[in-house]
Protein backbone atom coordinates (compact mmCIF):
# COMPACT_ATOMS: atom_id res chain seq x y z
CA UNK A 1 0.00 0.00 0.00
CA UNK A 2 1.11 3.50 -0.68
CA UNK A 3 0.53 6.51 1.61
CA UNK A 4 0.35 9.85 0.42
CA UNK A 5 1.19 11.88 3.67
CA UNK A 6 1.61 15.72 4.13
CA UNK A 7 0.21 19.26 4.99
CA UNK A 8 -1.55 20.63 1.88
CA UNK A 9 -3.56 19.61 -1.10
CA UNK A 10 -2.42 16.57 -2.68
CA UNK A 11 -3.29 16.76 -6.69
CA UNK A 12 0.14 17.31 -7.64
CA UNK A 13 1.67 14.27 -5.66
CA UNK A 14 -1.44 12.13 -6.36
CA UNK A 15 -0.90 12.46 -10.19
CA UNK A 16 2.99 12.09 -9.78
CA UNK A 17 2.01 8.54 -8.03
CA UNK A 18 -0.26 7.94 -10.73
CA UNK A 19 1.94 8.36 -13.27
CA UNK A 20 5.05 6.63 -11.36
CA UNK A 21 2.84 3.29 -9.89
CA UNK A 22 -0.22 2.96 -12.51
CA UNK A 23 1.16 4.02 -15.37
CA UNK A 24 -1.24 1.00 -18.28
CA UNK A 25 -3.85 0.41 -14.92
CA UNK A 26 -7.11 1.33 -14.78
CA UNK A 27 -7.47 3.22 -11.35
CA UNK A 28 -10.31 5.25 -9.39
CA UNK A 29 -9.72 8.06 -7.12
CA UNK A 30 -12.86 7.16 -3.98
CA UNK A 31 -13.38 10.13 -1.73
CA UNK A 32 -15.97 11.37 0.47
CA UNK A 33 -18.45 13.75 -1.68
CA UNK A 34 -17.33 17.39 -2.59
CA UNK A 35 -13.99 16.30 -1.55
CA UNK A 36 -12.17 15.14 -4.26
CA UNK A 37 -9.75 17.42 -6.56
CA UNK A 38 -11.73 16.39 -9.77
CA UNK A 39 -11.13 19.57 -11.85
CA UNK A 40 -7.39 18.82 -11.92
CA UNK A 41 -7.57 15.07 -12.22
CA UNK A 42 -10.44 14.86 -14.55
CA UNK A 43 -8.33 16.42 -17.44
CA UNK A 44 -6.29 13.14 -17.25
CA UNK A 45 -9.36 10.96 -17.48
CA UNK A 46 -9.40 9.38 -13.80
CA UNK A 47 -12.76 7.63 -12.44
CA UNK A 48 -14.13 9.53 -9.73
CA UNK A 49 -16.22 7.54 -6.64
CA UNK A 50 -17.90 10.16 -4.09
CA UNK A 51 -18.72 7.15 -2.30
CA UNK A 52 -17.49 7.46 1.54
CA UNK A 53 -19.60 9.09 4.29
CA UNK A 54 -16.92 10.97 6.95
CA UNK A 55 -18.29 8.55 9.74
CA UNK A 56 -17.54 4.62 9.22
CA UNK A 57 -15.75 5.37 6.05
CA UNK A 58 -13.35 2.56 6.56
CA UNK A 59 -16.21 0.14 6.57
CA UNK A 60 -17.21 1.47 3.14
CA UNK A 61 -13.92 1.96 1.78
CA UNK A 62 -13.50 -2.25 2.62
CA UNK A 63 -17.18 -2.58 0.87
CA UNK A 64 -16.07 -0.51 -2.23
CA UNK A 65 -12.74 -2.75 -2.72
CA UNK A 66 -14.29 -5.87 -2.34
CA UNK A 67 -17.25 -4.85 -4.89
CA UNK A 68 -15.18 -2.98 -7.47
CA UNK A 69 -11.80 -4.71 -7.15
CA UNK A 70 -12.11 -6.71 -9.97
CA UNK A 71 -12.78 -3.81 -12.29
CA UNK A 72 -9.75 -1.49 -10.90
CA UNK A 73 -5.48 -2.40 -10.72
CA UNK A 74 -5.51 0.48 -8.24
CA UNK A 75 -7.51 2.59 -5.69
CA UNK A 76 -6.67 5.83 -4.25
CA UNK A 77 -8.46 7.07 -1.43
CA UNK A 78 -8.47 11.07 -1.42
CA UNK A 79 -9.69 11.02 2.00
CA UNK A 80 -6.29 12.71 4.43
CA UNK A 81 -7.23 10.56 7.62
CA UNK A 82 -5.13 10.07 10.10
CA UNK A 83 -2.16 7.17 10.57
CA UNK A 84 -4.12 5.26 12.11
CA UNK A 85 -6.82 4.86 9.88
CA UNK A 86 -4.31 4.49 6.81
CA UNK A 87 -2.90 1.24 9.21
CA UNK A 88 -6.67 -0.08 9.50
CA UNK A 89 -6.93 0.32 5.65
CA UNK A 90 -3.76 -1.38 4.94
CA UNK A 91 -5.12 -4.31 7.21
CA UNK A 92 -8.22 -4.13 4.62
CA UNK A 93 -6.19 -4.17 1.71
CA UNK A 94 -3.96 -7.00 2.81
CA UNK A 95 -7.33 -9.62 1.89
CA UNK A 96 -7.28 -7.58 -1.77
CA UNK A 97 -5.32 -7.70 -4.75
CA UNK A 98 -6.04 -4.27 -6.19
CA UNK A 99 -3.05 -1.93 -5.09
CA UNK A 100 -4.50 0.92 -2.98
CA UNK A 101 -3.29 4.44 -2.00
CA UNK A 102 -4.37 6.56 0.70
CA UNK A 103 -3.76 10.60 1.28
CA UNK A 104 -2.78 11.05 5.24
CA UNK A 105 -2.83 14.52 6.94
CA UNK A 106 0.56 15.16 8.32
CA UNK A 107 2.63 18.21 9.52
CA UNK A 108 5.34 18.21 6.69
CA UNK A 109 5.94 18.48 3.65
CA UNK A 110 4.01 15.78 1.25
CA UNK A 111 5.66 12.79 0.81
CA UNK A 112 5.20 9.35 -1.08
CA UNK A 113 5.95 6.15 1.49
CA UNK A 114 5.34 2.61 0.65
CA UNK A 115 3.63 0.60 3.34
CA UNK A 116 4.57 -3.16 2.70
CA UNK A 117 0.98 -5.11 3.07
CA UNK A 118 1.50 -8.25 6.03
CA UNK A 119 -1.01 -10.95 3.68
CA UNK A 120 -2.53 -14.16 5.44
CA UNK A 121 -0.51 -17.06 4.32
Amino acid sequence: MYIIEGNGRKTQSVWEHIKRRHTGDKICVVGFANGLPENYLRNKQVIFYEALRQRDWLAEAETFIAKFEEQFDGMIFYVDCTPEEAERLADIAANYRSRITVTVHGDEEIRIKERPLKRAA
